[in-house]
């Protein structure tokens, strides 16, 4: 089996770390968190439940088979309590993939290459491992990297894009609920010597699959610009709130941020209302849901998103308040 963590030499994110952890497991004295490492996956522990797992090289046995190989996605991701928020393969949708940031189509060289339903067979995003990762009281963080590769060329596949994702977990909060973040900072740059355009769609970018435990019946969505499940398709957001059921008495959520200096912030949304798929949750931060937007040679393009887990539930105004303390904070300390 191939290494989780990518060969030396690749310059992370985050190299005020000092050291790449190569061991099965790793974790600071003095850390809240654990990091962790299993085919494939790597996974961030607070005690006895595994909060986060990214799949930082192509999955194992996925449904549908060999077609549907995705990485470089996270699931499952659990609130401090052990309730999981994501889903995976959800039978409607076999390439979708917890929280994952595929864009829909590249454009390049008069070819237009579908990314998103991968078992289509035309592009693939491929995870090639963990370069970079380390806990401490402060949290835990890694950095990973990904191949936009086009399968429609003759011959061995084409890299289109290089992928950097920088992800930085924090220790388990009581405020405004029993929860943690996720920083998400996405950075692309062009594998070919030509502008790549990234073609306008109605879905595309940061998407994010609610677990099957939640319908319209028993769960809400509320976006920053208050609006719901029924009028937030194609509006801008800063925020979305999911909240649910987490058993007979306990409820369960994820608050989805999108960064003030993303392309086309506020962003658009793509959700589904309560009559489409019996009320799942599909919720999608998109920047070309209006226009295309070219990538140049030479540059990186970056996006940054937060995401709180947590039980129970948060308001409006608590959720306002954790987007604008993002904002004023730390919100580039991952540089």
């Amino acid at each position: 089996m191939d290494s989780l963590v990518h060969q030396p030499g690749f310059a992370s994110l985050f190299g005020v770390l000092g050291c790449i952890f190569c061991a099965a497991t790793v974790s600071a004295a003095t850390a809240a968190l654990e990091i962790g490492t299993d085919d494939g996956t790597l996974s961030v522990r607070s005690g006895p439940v595994a909060l986060v797992t990214y799949q930082a090289r192509p999955m194992t046995g996925p449904v549908g088979g060999a077609r549907f190989r995705g990485s470089a996605f996270l699931h499952p991701l659990r609130t401090p309590s052990g309730f999981v928020v994501t889903d995976l393969q959800p039978g409607d949708h076999l390439h979708h993939f917890g929280a994952w940031w595929p864009w829909k189509y590249l454009a390049v060289g008069g070819r237009r290459v579908l990314f998103w339903e991968l078992q289509r067979g035309e592009g693939i995003i491929v995870g090639e491992g963990v370069t970079a990762s380390g806990a401490d009281e402060t949290g835990a963080r890694f950095t990973a990297r990904n191949v936009y590769l086009d399968r429609t060329v003759e011959g061995a596949p084409l890299k289109l894009l290089d992928e950097t994702v920088g992800i930085r977990v924090s220790p388990v909060t009581n405020t405004p609920a029993r929860g943690y973040t996720i920083d998400l900072r996405i950075t692309h740059r062009c594998a070919v010597n030509e502008p790549i355009q990234i073609v306008k769609y109605r879905y595309s970018g940061f998407g994010f699959r609610g677990t099957a435990a939640w319908s319209s019946t028993n769960s809400t969505l509320l976006t920053s610009e208050g609006r719901n499940r029924e009028d937030s398709n194609g509006s801008r957001g800063r925020w979305v709130r999911l909240q649910g059921k987490a058993g007979a008495e306990t409820s369960a959520g994820v608050l989805l941020m999108s960064d003030a200096a993303n392309h086309e912030h506020p962003e658009f949304l793509r959700t589904w209302n309560s009559k489409m798929h019996a009320g799942a949750f599909f919720v999608n931060f998109n920047p070309v849901q209006r226009e295309a937007w070219t990538f140049e040679p030479g540059r990186d393009y970056i996006r940054r998103y937060r995401l709180f887990v947590y039980d129970g539930e948060i308001s409006a105004e608590q959720a306002e308040a954790q987007w604008a303390a993002w904002q004023t904070g730390d919100r580039k300390e991952m540089d």
